[in-house]
């Protein structure tokens, strides 16, 4: 059994006992996706595990702030239907008062990464070395790595991936995804096996990114040697008050509480290990 699959059992408890909502509470946890597609996090505001689509049914069962954590009811494939959305992309949840009833929990999830990421293109808090205008210091790094994709229509991004017990993962060739300018993909993370790769990519003639996922082996280095920032790299324990398009010196990031960034333990070649307990941190490198 894999560890999420046991996570979720030890989760659920023996003998608990389970408060049976208000039918008001019932009906504000009831809800369904409105925008066409709604990305679906290991917390809120991180990394993407799935994505629901329009009209997909949900139980919304907490929230953080502007982020509704829900469980999804549909027939399409996903490698897991928990998770947290926008609560824009909810049609009750959007409206005020739409989460009346829904426990706040903030805090929620924290960890869960570490079940689902084998290795990242540059781990959370980081910053790295780069030289823009003449000019170089640490900047926070935002966005993926630009990557190729291999061609083929086994390497055309889908909107979903399904897990498998005792076989690797793989992308579910019914959620393709067409009209993505795919000179202008960039790399996330890989799955735990590391079999399926997390990339964002534009919808031709626009610049926001959607969030899809393709065989890991189809996601080729472009522009350097690596598909994640093999620059120096860095990780900080906070971020707060940092700006991104800024490029910090030294003495900035070392005063922060600096760390060097790890690579990954099971899957290096993609890249690096998201969050190092404290413990295991290497010290700062500048």
């Amino acid at each position: 059994m894999r560890k999420w699959a046991m996570a979720a059992v030890l989760a659920v408890g023996v003998g608990a006992v389970v408060a049976v909502p208000s039918a008001t509470a019932a009906s504000a946890r009831t809800d369904t996706i409105s925008s066409d597609r709604a990305t679906v996090r290991e917390y809120p505001g991180r990394l993407v595990l799935a994505n629901a689509v329009k009209d997909d049914r949900v139980e919304v069962t907490a929230y953080c702030g502007q982020w509704a954590r829900i469980k999804v009811s549909t027939a399409h494939a996903m490698a897991t239907p928990v998770g947290w959305v926008l609560r824009g992309n909810l049609r009750n949840a959007a409206k005020a008062g739409g989460l009346d009833g829904v426990p706040e929990r903030c805090g929620t999830d924290g960890d869960r990464w570490r079940d689902w990421v084998g290795a990242i293109n540059a781990p959370f808090h980081s910053l790295r070395k780069a030289t823009v205008d003449e000019h170089t210091g640490w900047r926070r790094i935002t966005f993926g790595t630009g990557v190729r994709l291999a061609a083929g229509a086994d390497c055309t991004p889908s909107l979903n991936y399904t897990r498998r017990d005792n076989a690797p993962d793989v992308v579910d060739a019914a959620q393709r995804v067409s009209g993505l300018d795919l000179n202008k993909v960039s790399f996330r993370y890989v799955t735990q096996d590391g079999s399926v790769a997390l990339v964002s990519a534009p919808r031709t003639g626009t610049d926001y990114g959607v969030w899809t996922f393709v065989p890991a082996s189809c996601v080729q280095p472009k522009g350097r040697a690596t598909v994640y920032f093999d620059e120096p790299v860095v990780q900080l324990r906070s971020l707060s008050g940092l700006k991104t398009g800024v490029g910090y010196s030294d003495a900035s990031i070392r005063a922060r509480g600096c760390s060097a960034a790890v690579k990954s333990p099971t899957q290096p070649a993609f890249g690096y290990w998201p969050d190092p307990e404290q413990a295991n941190r290497p010290g700062c490198p500048v």
